[in-house]
């Protein structure tokens, strides 16, 4: 076996790298800000990548490390809306005869929902530099 089959330090480092890039363009859900895509992608790649690779073989680890570039390359594609400009829909999609109006209504109302829940959000971190100024003393 060559020296070029087997993965270096430097190759996996810099996948890694890659990964973290790609999840860092990652948008947040602003409905589950605790539980998202991001999250869940970055605690799995740190994991991955950080966890010890016992008993394998250099074939192994090159499988392993081609896989890993494949499924980057996915999530780039996704990140960059690949999908998005190839298979655009259709307005009879978005604006169904029966209910024109309900993807809107629905964009609508999630954004309320993310409005309430940040506000209601602010809320809870304590009270604000005046209410804690004109609390009263018991």
């Amino acid at each position: 076996m060559s020296s070029a089959a087997t993965p270096s330090t430097k190759t996996i480092v810099s996948l890694y790298r890659s990964y973290l890039r790609v999840i860092n363009k990652w948008p947040a859900d602003p409905i589950r800000p605790t539980r998202n895509m991001k999250t869940a992608l970055r605690s799995q790649v740190t994991e991955s990548f950080r966890s010890p690779i016992t008993g394998a073989n250099n074939d192994t680890l090159s499988a392993k490390i081609a896989d890993a570039k494949i499924q980057l390359e996915a999530l780039q594609k996704i990140t960059h809306n690949e999908f998005k400009q190839k298979y655009p829909l259709s307005s009879k999609l978005l604006t169904p005869a029966s209910n024109p109006n309900y993807y809107s209504k629905l964009v609508d109302m999630l954004e309320k929902e993310t409005a309430k829940k940040n506000f209601e959000a602010v809320g809870k971190k304590g009270p604000s530099f005046f209410q804690r100024l004109f609390r009263t003393a018991k």
